[in-house]
């Protein structure tokens, strides 16, 4: 009797709490960088994937439904937005590269309802086809809903959204993952009121970022945060997503010519805030307003979406510290190599301005001039390609020799796709 109340004591400390670590999904080593960002994809896991569109959100969770198919797991797609025969489609595209008998039996692992409309209906649905013994969809291991806001689901409708955190409750305290797929606002927020993303283990956000899906995980009850985004590629043919060959980011150089100080190297980084924080520009002493003209002109080019990021530029005369109108060619030039990961040739040279309507604009006579006395007097490496508007050409020399290779450039997109023809 005398030990009874140290012994209630031990009953409500923690230590007596049971010690149920939680497990892992089954996923294959192909899914590695999905788990590195979770630190643990855990089984009865509760998920909001949120993306922009073309981010790839439908992407993902399709291939964590077929990566689970792959080894027997069965998987649940509720789509509220896409078809059951587009979604057959993607799962047929991201099992082309299987045995066709191992591709046939890994598809037909993954379940799909795609006639609810109303999430209201979702809970009673769980009890009833998923968690039930009886029902259609009894022993699967993975529920994806694609998406939470496909009829239109208005962010202030707090009880709609309780009855989908409800679903993905009732199906966690089964041992099921629930991937709830979601929209973001145009400010990059995910849709919805802010007890979605409280009532989830995980939040996943998905960006496009030209070549790369960048993917951020901003809560996380099963290991830290990812703050930096990792960044990921899209198979083109698989179109399944993998890590993009070059995770970090790394400068980007092109050359130009300044003038009376002849060739002038230009440098850009670009890469990804820390998840939370605006993306700034470090430019010392060059003037912002240019330098953000020519971020938008960049981002205005399919495909090519610079926005949000850190920016570090130096792109001055070294002695002078100025910065000169036809520096804007070889500038964007260097910030979309940085970005693309890859070199510009090492014979190019580039010379122009770039205006509001992405135009290479002329250079002024006194550096072409400048230019042709260099060329003549060899004090230019050899060969050498020219990057340059079609107003420059009258300046230049009639008869190029061999080594020197001419190329105008009305718009910056020329100019790009004249650099790598392959982002085309």
């Amino acid at each position: 009797m005398t030990h009874q109340p140290h012994d209630r004591h031990l009953a409500s400390s923690l230590l007596a709490a049971p010690d149920t670590p939680q497990a892992d999904l089954p996923l294959s080593d192909e899914m590695a960088f999905l788990t590195d960002a979770l630190s643990q994809f855990a089984v009865g896991g509760l998920y909001l994937l949120g993306g922009t569109p073309g981010s790839g959100k439908s992407l993902l969770a399709l291939q964590v439904a077929l990566d689970l198919a792959k080894n027997g797991h069965k998987s649940l797609m509720l789509l509220t937005e896409q078809g059951s025969a587009a979604l057959k489609q993607r799962a047929i595209h991201m099992a082309s590269d299987l045995p066709p008998e191992q591709a046939k039996a890994a598809i037909g692992a993954i379940d799909y309802n795609d006639t609810l409309r109303d999430v209201a209906s979702l809970p009673a649905y769980a009890a009833r086809e998923i968690l039930s013994p009886h029902g259609r969809h009894h022993g699967v291991k993975l529920v994806v809903l694609d998406s939470i806001q496909g009829e239109g689901l208005a962010g202030a409708a707090t009880k709609a959204y309780g009855k989908v955190l409800e679903f993905g409750r009732l199906c966690a305290s089964a041992g099921i993952t629930t991937v709830l797929v979601s929209h973001v606002t145009k400010r990059g927020d995910l849709a919805g009121p802010k007890t979605l993303e409280h009532g989830v283990d995980g939040t996943l956000l998905l960006r496009r970022a030209m070549l790369n899906t960048l993917l951020a995980v901003r809560k996380n009850r099963f290991g830290p945060p990812l703050l930096r985004p990792m960044p990921l590629v899209i198979d083109p043919l698989t179109m399944r997503l993998a890590p993009a060959p070059h995770a970090e980011a790394r400068p980007g150089a092109a050359r130009t010519f300044s003038g009376s100080l002849g060739l002038m190297e230009v440098q850009a980084a670009v890469a990804v805030p820390p998840d939370g924080r605006v993306g700034r520009t470090t430019a010392p002493g060059l003037p912002r307003k240019e330098i953000e003209q020519l971020l938008d002109c960049i981002g205005q080019i399919e495909g090519l979406e610079l926005s949000d990021l850190d920016y570090r530029i130096q792109c001055r005369l070294p002695r002078s510290g100025q910065y000169i109108a036809h520096f804007g060619l070889p500038l964007c030039i260097a910030l979309v190599a940085s970005f693309t990961r890859k070199p510009v040739p090492a014979d190019h040279l580039y010379l122009g301005e770039i205006d509001l309507f992405r135009q290479v604009r002329e250079v002024a006579p006194p550096v072409l001039d400048a230019l042709v006395t260099s060329l003549a007097e060899g004090q230019l490496p050899s060969p050498l390609t020219l990057v340059v508007p079609p107003s420059a050409l009258p300046h230049l020399p009639a008869e190029n020799p061999p080594s020197l290779r001419l190329v105008p450039c009305a718009t910056l997109e020329e100019a790009i796709y004249a650099t790598w023809p392959e982002l085309r």
